[in-house]
């Protein structure tokens, strides 16, 4: 028998195997079916279009989140379909749990990307096992010596009287401010190179690079479908060209490694800081010379990336958020300067132990951290073994990640969550009444793998709020486009547009 259309078998065979692959991509699998889901195709318009986290997180996940009582859902994203934490006491469990909840693996994932290179290595955020251990048996104690608020101070007298804090009407891009503050702090105290960031404002090469490759990092296509970058490089030359910046970059970083290590040799002068005004290569290196551990090379150069890059973008954000909430909410900030005025007193530069007194600017802080982690979500973790989490059945290799964003706004845990109200984290407040019975507050995660520098992080921000608030009262100028709220963009960590803010000097 003659077959007339033997194209026909092969079509419907074709359009068989598409639509299949149509519905892997777009359904989850059976094994999660259980669980209600956010809808694909708005989730992916949502990030290509990088629809501020606050708005997606009102509209799309925590709609799906709260049609069971249990705070869980699934979604697709870049590791594929996921579960989604938002609830407290899924949250401390999925956190608390190391063995149970082990980080997934993404290295192959990002194995040749942007990210990958910058941050996806051999390194204490990535690693799991023996080999985390092993990093941060060489970090602990390079974090817990390291503390350099003079270094953060003289930063911030370096703003306070430079071209940066210098405008006709007093109106300035806070987030330029607070990002070009914050590379110099953590160029400093990572690995003692200073960018200039604060005073050679332009054609200053590596600040210019440094900002090239993380706006190119974020890249909605490249992010979602690494692949492109992966097998298809040869028909990106501008991501080419990328790549090029990038090796020049590292091989910078290479060079203060190995500059360092000759230093310490030849028991440079660097000896002689205090611990606490040491940076984090010199410590690390100091750690593993005492027998703490040893990396490689290219784990240090790793790790630093990390510290460099998580550090400075996150910090950055954070504290132009937190301008944004004193600049609209008068009261607090003027509370907040009362505090400033009373603990820094004349000194030009505060103390360890003047920070350390802080109270209600640490409300401030932990607020504005709650209303807009820089950070959205975590690091995907992957189920061991078959158990459940706020009685829902996980199966075994299902990834489980924590939507940070949708937990500290979640309307059925917090009171008013869109409210900026810093006292909820007062003694005795709603937070940590909230902490009976899980963990409601993760901008830097928790457990185990909570991350090595929040304390750090913390302590910037302290020094250039309370320096900030003693010179300088602020507030949204008239026409800003954040009149009706704080209006943020980005993937995975965010920052705000274009927020401009009307500065005046204190008399």
């Amino acid at each position: 028998m003659t077959i007339k259309h033997p194209w026909s078998l092969a079509t419907a065979i074709t359009l068989f195997t598409l639509y299949i692959g149509y519905k892997r991509l777009t359904t989850p699998p059976s094994s999660l079916a259980h669980l209600p889901r956010a809808d694909f195709f708005a989730v992916i318009r949502a990030l290509i279009k990088e629809t501020p986290a606050d708005q997606v997180a009102n509209t799309i996940t925590l709609p799906a989140a709260n049609k069971a009582n249990h705070g869980l859902y699934v979604r697709f994203d870049n590791s594929g379909w996921t579960v989604r934490v938002t609830s407290p006491e899924a949250a401390k469990k999925l956190l608390l749990s190391h063995d149970l909840f082990p980080k997934a693996r993404l290295q192959k994932k990002r194995e040749g990307t942007i990210a990958g290179r910058l941050l996806v290595g051999p390194n204490i955020l990535f690693e799991t096992g023996e080999k985390w251990k092993n990093h941060r048996k060489v970090a602990n104690p390079a974090f817990h010596r390291s503390m350099p608020v003079a270094l953060f101070g003289r930063l911030m007298e370096k703003l306070l009287h430079g071209e940066l804090m210098i405008a006709t009407d007093g109106i300035l891009n806070v987030h330029t401010l607070t990002t070009r503050w914050s590379l110099d702090a953590i160029g400093l105290s990572s690995f003692d190179f200073d960018f200039h960031a604060l005073d050679q404002i332009d054609n200053n090469p590596w600040v210019d690079r440094y900002h090239y490759l993380v706006a190119k990092a974020k890249n909605p296509l490249f992010f979602l479908f690494p692949i492109l970058e992966q097998k298809y490089l040869f028909l990106f030359p501008d991501r080419q060209n990328v790549h090029n910046e990038l090796s020049i970059f590292l091989g910078m970083m290479n060079d203060i490694i190995s500059k360092k290590k000759q230093q310490l040799q030849q028991k440079d002068a660097i000896n002689d800081r205090a611990d606490n005004e040491k940076d984090l290569l010199t410590l690390m290196i100091e750690a593993e010379n005492d027998g703490e551990g040893r990396l490689s090379n290219n784990e240090l150069l790793s790790n630093l990336c990390v510290f460099f890059l998580a550090g400075h973008d996150t910090t950055a954000s954070a504290l132009a958020y937190a301008i944004y909430y004193l600049a609209v909410n008068p009261d607090a900030q003027d509370k907040a300067r009362k505090e400033a005025l009373a603990v820094l007193g004349n000194d030009p530069t505060p103390s360890l132990d003047q920070m350390r007194s802080l109270s209600f600017i640490n409300m401030v802080i932990k607020e504005t951290l709650r209303l807009n982690p820089p950070a959205v979500s975590i690091i995907p973790r992957e189920a061991t073994r078959d158990t459940e989490l706020n009685g829902v059945f996980i199966p075994k290799g299902t990834r489980v990640s924590l939507d940070i964003i949708d937990l500290q706004r979640n309307p059925t845990v917090w009171q008013d969550p869109d409210v900026f109200r810093p006292e909820r984290f007062a003694p005795g407040g709603e937070a940590e009444q909230l902490t009976r019975n899980g963990i409601p507050w993760v901008p830097f995660s928790d457990g185990a793998r909570k991350c090595i520098g929040s304390n750090f992080s913390l302590m910037e921000q302290r020094v250039f709020l309370t320096m900030l608030l003693r010179e300088h009262e602020w507030s949204l100028p008239e026409d800003s486009i954040h009149k009706n709220g704080l209006i943020t963009h980005g993937l995975g960590a965010t920052q705000p547009k274009d927020l401009f803010i009307k500065f005046s000097k204190r008399s």
